[in-house]
């Protein structure tokens, strides 16, 4: 599995979970993320950099259930600035990787693997280099709406798609786009929940500790805080409803466009995804405050993982109106402007909720379900 997130990292994505469910299902799994390059000591005091430095150094890590990590050194790595974006950064960066990755391959014992599954477009020359049975491409955004790739990424979403045995994606937005790369054969694999990880406590019960100066009533978001978010609405929301906190935890920063942000917004920083279904259980709902006025083109692709993984805690969930969560006809509390969000936001904080309805919701969307449709498409 050629990916972007480290395997362990505080961001579990769809690929993470997808590697999980190949381990229990009998495979071996060997999940290789992004590489970490001298570039990445300019950001040494982001929360995870020191980690990815000392997992390249320990290559591969081994976790439960059958499952190898690899981050990869290496001298260069495609990225949007601008040299780095250069075709021939993106073509031939792998060349810089030490040890060799033929070296990595072969003391893994790659040299054939039954499946080859690629979300990281870097990853493209793997087509060229491994010898594989069948090639999985999974698309979770459209490549090509990010800053500084425009132009640059779409010749590597088409040679993975074209050669690939299935191009798989994660929300109903992306079929127009995976279909523009021309691919053999394309299925909606839809992003799930690990049900009964968030559905247990995670703990003895009690709060999270990261909540120990934050009042109560707490509405949560988790992810990375970034220009998606909708900055303007919750700084509203937070100046109206003075007795609610708004929690944001994940890497990341708000915009300083939006200058102060009110006092009941608290930023406590990345936490560990295993103490999630912890710190879910410590609030009275989640957000998902996306910025649908100015970035729907960032958004227009995604299915909230963070909408079931709050759902499946038990959390009613105040979420911004697109597409693609219409069309998951969940149970999810939906606004079109900020005084639709200070009035969910006070609903939730004003009364207990029947949890039932986000509970069953969840439990229909676990990633084994998501699971058995990639299955099927690969005839496995």
């Amino acid at each position: 599995m050629a990916c972007i997130q480290p395997y362990w990292s505080c961001l579990q994505l769809g690929s993470q979970h997808l590697a999980r469910q190949f381990s229990v299902n009998s495979f071996e799994v060997h999940y290789f993320a992004a590489p970490v390059t001298p570039l990445h000591l300019l950001k040494i005091n982001s929360a995870e950099v020191p980690a990815r430095f000392k997992a390249s150094l320990q290559s591969p890590l081994i976790h439960n259930n059958n499952i190898s990590s690899y981050i990869p050194f290496s001298i260069l790595a495609p990225d949007g600035m601008p040299l780095l974006r250069s075709r021939q950064v993106v073509a031939n960066w792998h060349k810089s990787v030490f040890p060799t990755l033929q070296t990595i391959i072969k003391n893994s014992g790659l040299d054939q693997v039954d499946l080859l599954y690629i979300d990281n477009l870097s990853y493209h020359f793997l087509l060229d280099q491994l010898d594989y049975d069948r090639c999985v491409f999974r698309v979770m955004d459209i490549h090509e709406h990010f800053p500084g790739w425009t132009g640059h990424c779409r010749w590597m979403a088409q040679k993975l798609a074209s050669r690939a045995d299935l191009t798989i994606y994660s929300a109903r937005g992306l079929k127009e786009y995976v279909e523009s790369l021309s691919p053999q054969k394309t299925a909606l694999v839809a992003n799930g929940v690990d049900y009964w990880f968030f559905r247990s406590q995670g703990s003895s019960g009690g709060r999270h500790p990261v909540l120990s100066k934050v009042p109560d009533p707490v509405v949560l978001y988790t992810g990375i805080l970034d220009s998606r978010l909708d900055w303007r609405l919750i700084q509203e929301t937070a100046a109206a409803l003075s007795g609610v906190s708004f929690v944001f935890a994940g890497p990341g920063r708000p915009d300083p466009a939006v200058g102060r942000l009110p006092g009941n917004i608290y930023f406590p920083g990345p936490v560990p995804h295993g103490e999630m279904p912890w710190l879910m259980h410590s609030a009275v709902a989640g957000m998902i405050p996306f910025d649908i006025k100015y970035r729907l083109e960032l958004i227009q692709g995604i299915r909230p993982l963070k909408l079931l993984e709050y759902m499946a805690a038990g959390l009613p969930v105040i979420c911004a109106r697109w597409a693609e969560v219409e069309s998951m006809n969940s149970p999810a509390w939906i606004y079109d402007n900020v005084h639709d969000f200070v009035s969910l936001a006070s609903k939730a904080a004003s009364r207990k909720h029947d949890q039932q309805p986000y509970l069953d919701f969840a439990a229909r969307h676990d990633w084994s379900s998501s699971f058995r449709i990639l299955q099927h498409e690969l005839g496995l």
